[in-house]
């Protein structure tokens, strides 16, 4: 078991790739990859049944997913009694203002576009770190 986590959501295999490649740049978390919004959540449901989900440091979160759109999982996050806490910042290309200030409000630590970069990432960490 790993000793801790990054859970990328992300429907674009090349953007995928671009992200993990970055993580792995900047932390030794291992990197958790669900395709869409319904893997996204039946993952955090498997996670939340056997409390390994205390382990994800971080969920990078794209928004347009194909089944369960990023703010609809986002929004079941926030509902949810045990992951409610858990740190989420938005991956996307999308510049909605809307999208940006319902993210905002759901407590996201930052909204991110694609690309992202190396420092970016290591901002975020250490942002979430520190509180």
């Amino acid at each position: 078991m790993a000793e801790s986590y990054i859970l990328l959501v992300e429907d674009n295999p090349d953007d995928a790739f671009l992200a993990s490649r970055i993580i792995r740049k900047v932390c030794s978390d291992e990197i958790l990859v669900a395709r869409d919004g319904e893997e996204a959540s039946e993952l955090l449901q498997r996670m939340t049944g056997d409390g390994s989900y205390r382990l994800i440091r971080l969920v990078l979160l794209d928004l347009k997913l194909p089944k369960i759109s990023g703010l609809d999982l986002l929004q079941a996050i926030r509902k949810s009694d045990e992951l409610h806490s858990l740190s989420v910042a938005v991956l996307t290309s999308s510049d909605n203002e809307m999208d940006q200030e319902r993210c905002f409000e759901l407590g996201v630590l930052d909204y991110l576009y694609k690309p992202m970069t190396a420092d970016r990432l290591e901002s975020l960490l250490r942002r979430r770190e520190e509180g």
